[in-house]
C-alpha cells in the first residue's frame, strides 16, 4: 500500500508501507512515524486481510477520521482520506489495481427533466459478506481477549470496594479528622486509578498492559492475591498479549483457548483472594 502524508504546514510526501500491518502514530519505533504532537504515540493501525484495508484506532486522544468521520475501525479503498491529528494521510492506487467504484459514488450528469435510470445491484466480490466495495466505511469495534475484559471489569468493581476497605480501615483507627482526610484521599487515588486501568485496558491501550504488568508484580506482595497476580504477570507478559496492545493480527484458535483458561484462572483466583482476605479480616 501507499500513502500520501501531508503535513499542516504544507509538506506533502508519499510512502510505501511495507508488510500487511502497518502501525502509525508519533513513536520512532513506529512502522510509519508522523512529526505532530496532536498524534498519540501509537494512534493507529492499517490491517490488510483477506476482506480488505481497515484502519484501526489504538486508543489514541485526538481520534481517527476517514473521510472528516471519526471512527473506531473503518474499511479503506484507493483514495479515501484520513486525519490522525493535524496529519492528513490519502491511500494511494498501486500500479495496475483496479479500483472498484461504488453507484453512490457516481455523479450521472444529465439533461434537466431526463428521469434517473433505475439503480442497479452490482454483484458482492470474494471475500465481502456484508457490502459492496468502495461502499462507506463501516465502523466496527475492536477485538479485545477475553482475559483483557476480565480484567477490565475486574478493575471498574474494585473502585468501589477499595473506597470501602479505605473507609472500614479509617473507622478502625478512631476516625478521626485525620484519619478520614488520609481515607478520602486514598479512596480518590484508588478509585481514579481502578478507573483508568478498566478504560485503558478496555481501549487497549498500550501503557495500560505496561502500567498493569508493574502493579502486577506488586501485586505478588499481597499475601492474599498473590496469586491472581502472578496468573496477571503470567498472562500480561505472554506474547499475544503484546500483540493484542500493539494492534497485530488476532490469535488463531489455540490462543483462543489459553485465552478461556486465563480469564477463568483469573477469576477463580481472584474469589480466592477475596477469600483469604475475608478470613484475615475475621482474624
Amino acid at each position: 500500500m501507499r500513502l500520501e502524508i501531508s503535513y499542516r504546514g504544507g509538506t506533502t510526501h508519499e510512502v510505501e508501507v511495507p508488510g500487511s500491518v502497518c502501525v502509525l502514530g508519533r513513536d520512532p519505533g513506529c512502522d510509519v512515524v508522523l512529526n505532530d504532537t496532536k498524534c498519540s504515540r501509537r494512534h493507529a493501525v492499517l490491517e490488510d486481510g483477506p476482506e480488505g484495508l481497515f484502519v484501526r484506532d489504538r486508543g489514541s486522544a485526538n481520534g481517527v477520521y476517514v473521510n472528516g468521520r471519526r471512527v473506531d475501525e473503518a474499511r479503506l479503498r484507493p483514495g479515501d482520506t484520513l486525519r490522525l491529528g493535524e496529519v492528513q494521510l490519502k491511500l494511494l492506487a498501486d500500479v495496475g489495481e483496479t479500483v472498484v467504484v461504488a453507484p453512490d459514488d457516481l455523479e450521472l450528469r444529465t439533461r434537466p427533466g431526463t428521469p434517473r435510470p433505475p439503480e442497479i445491484d452490482l454483484p458482492l466480490h470474494a471475500g465481502e459478506p456484508a457490502a459492496r466495495r468502495g461502499a462507506a466505511p463501516v465502523t466496527r469495534g475492536p477485538a479485545r481477549p477475553a482475559t483483557v475484559g476480565v480484567l477490565a471489569v475486574l478493575w471498574l468493581l474494585s473502585a468501589p470496594a477499595s473506597v470501602a476497605a479505605i473507609a472500614f480501615a479509617a473507622r478502625e483507627l478512631g476516625g478521626g479528622v485525620l484519619a478520614w482526610s488520609v481515607a478520602a484521599v486514598a479512596s480518590l487515588a484508588s478509585a481514579g486509578l481502578a478507573v483508568a486501568m478498566a478504560l485503558g485496558l478496555r481501549a487497549l491501550a498500550p501503557w495500560a498492559r505496561h502500567l498493569q504488568i508493574a502493579l502486577a508484580a506488586i501485586g505478588l506482595l499481597a499475601c492474599p492475591f498473590t496469586p491472581a497476580s502472578a496468573t496477571v504477570l503470567l498472562y500480561m507478559t505472554r506474547p499475544e498479549a503484546k500483540a493484542a496492545f500493539e494492534g497485530r493480527a488476532a490469535p488463531g484458535p489455540a490462543a483462543t483457548g489459553a485465552e478461556a483458561t486465563f480469564a477463568l484462572s483469573l477469576v477463580g483466583m481472584f474469589v480466592l483472594g477475596l477469600l483469604l482476605t475475608a478470613v484475615l479480616v475475621a482474624l
